[in-house]
């Protein structure tokens, strides 16, 4: 299943710990603070038990959002994405209408 993990994050170290986790389990960066990958059940549980263990203050927050591959197909992009970063990835991304 596909999954965003997106943050908002006070301290720059546990950000930086986030950011290692996401991309030691496969993700790869859409903006500053998300990312989206293909992960398992269990990898998907392994990342937050692992995002978890950090010390995050009571302001940060940390989604992780499925977005199943059907659901996903129909996003609208609105602005402008790295498309290299994502082409060998089990994912079709589809350009939304830019008026």
């Amino acid at each position: 299943m596909l999954y965003w993990v997106i943050y908002d994050i006070s301290s720059t170290k546990v950000r930086n710990k986030v950011v290692s986790a996401c991309k030691n389990y496969g993700l790869i960066r859409a903006q500053k603070s998300a990312f989206i990958g293909d992960l398992t059940r269990n990898k998907k549980e392994m990342l937050s038990l692992e995002i978890g263990k950090l010390q995050t203050s009571n302001t940060d927050c940390i989604f992780m959002i499925p977005s199943c591959k059907c659901c996903f197909s129909d996003k609208e992009i609105i602005g402008t994405l790295d498309e290299e970063r994502l082409k060998e990835r089990d994912f079709v991304i589809i350009q939304g209408k830019n008026e």
